[in-house]
């Protein structure tokens, strides 16, 4: 449970920062054209469908942990995700919020903007879902730790807990904008690279205190020898 706190931790903050490149497209959806009943469950739903499709990356990635925890290589992905975090935090120098190449992804903004045209509970789950798609790099930090875990179930809790991280803030930009002025998200910039780097320390940490295990997934232990007296 403490591990996948900081789930929660790095949502939050990655939130805060990379408003600015979520919050045009929540300030975007197209609420007012719902029926006035629907308003809230649209924008409810579009966080849903957001978290889901996290969940889902965190599926991918912690059934890709819990193999390698079977052949006994948990504690190798760990400390492997630890130094990945750090060495990609030290050359990107903490600018890691987003890419903005667009050929990638454009078989998910296409989509998008089809569904920003429809104002329809179908075209906000849509958003949400294809959103939560969408390469970024607090995403990509968060993965590391959904493959910590070494299982499935925890895998995609991890990226459920980071997107609902994220919730408050893309909430806050769409209706008190006020409350995340320019000034408060650049002071949420300088904290991007210290929770990447602290991410990456616990990783590490996490993978050397991790029990060796053998290639069947049992723990090695030392092999008793009796000493003749």
């Amino acid at each position: 449970m403490l591990w996948l706190s900081t789930a929660l931790v790095t949502g939050f903050v990655g939130s805060l920062h990379c408003v600015g490149m979520c919050g045009p497209l929540a300030m975007a959806l197209p609420v007012g054209r719902l029926p006035l009943a629907q308003r809230g469950l649209g924008v409810g739903l579009y966080h849903a469908m957001r978290v889901l499709a996290y969940a889902g990356l965190g599926l991918a990635v912690g059934s890709l942990g819990q193999g390698l925890l079977l052949v006994g290589l948990q504690r190798p992905l760990s400390i492997g995700a630890g130094v990945f975090l750090l060495i990609w935090t030290l050359l990107a120098r903490g600018r890691f919020s987003g890419l903005t190449t667009t050929r990638p992804t454009h078989w998910i903004t296409k989509p998008m903007g089809k569904f920003l045209n429809e104002p329809s509970l179908r075209a906000f789950a849509g958003l949400g879902f294809l959103n939560g798609l969408l390469p970024c790099g607090f995403v990509y930090v968060a993965l590391a730790g959904a493959a910590a875990t070494g299982s499935i179930n925890y895998g995609a809790a991890y990226m459920m807990l980071f997107g609902a991280g994220t919730v408050p803030a893309l909430l806050a930009i769409r209706y008190v904008p006020a409350l995340i002025p320019a000034r408060l998200r650049q002071r949420f910039t300088r904290l991007m690279p210290v929770v990447a780097v602290g991410l990456g320390l616990l990783l590490l940490v996490r993978g050397i205190g991790l029990p060796s295990r053998g290639t069947d997934g049992s723990e090695s232990r030392p092999i008793p020898v009796c000493h003749g007296g």
